[in-house]
């Protein structure tokens, strides 16, 4: 049973570790987070118009670059700061969900 902890343990902070440069556009699941999101959002923003679009997130948001098409669902060519959370919410889901089933297996 110890084992099982710190195996999770280690391979929860082996993802964290080798994960920081996608964390930056993904982990935003926790409302602490929600000012180090609109943070990103803002600063990827570069004309300020509270609208993300596909060549500012190119240049500063790789993973949501990535994935613009299925965040843009409207196809309008920008995202909101709520589609951009979403997003990451759910990126972060996803994270949580694999070291959870890596856990698992140990």
């Amino acid at each position: 049973m110890t084992t099982r902890l710190m195996t999770s343990a280690l391979l929860t902070a082996c993802l964290f570790v080798s994960g920081a440069a996608m964390a930056a556009d993904a982990a935003v699941a926790a409302p602490q987070n929600l000012k180090t999101a609109h943070a990103m959002f803002n600063f990827a923003d570069q004309d300020k118009d509270g609208r993300l679009t596909r060549a500012e997130a190119k240049g500063h948001l790789p993973l949501t670059f990535g994935s613009f098409d299925r965040i843009d669902t409207a196809r309008r060519g920008w995202i909101s700061f709520e589609q951009f959370a979403g997003f990451t919410n759910q990126r972060a889901d996803q994270q949580a969900q694999a070291v959870l089933k890596i856990g698992q297996w140990h």
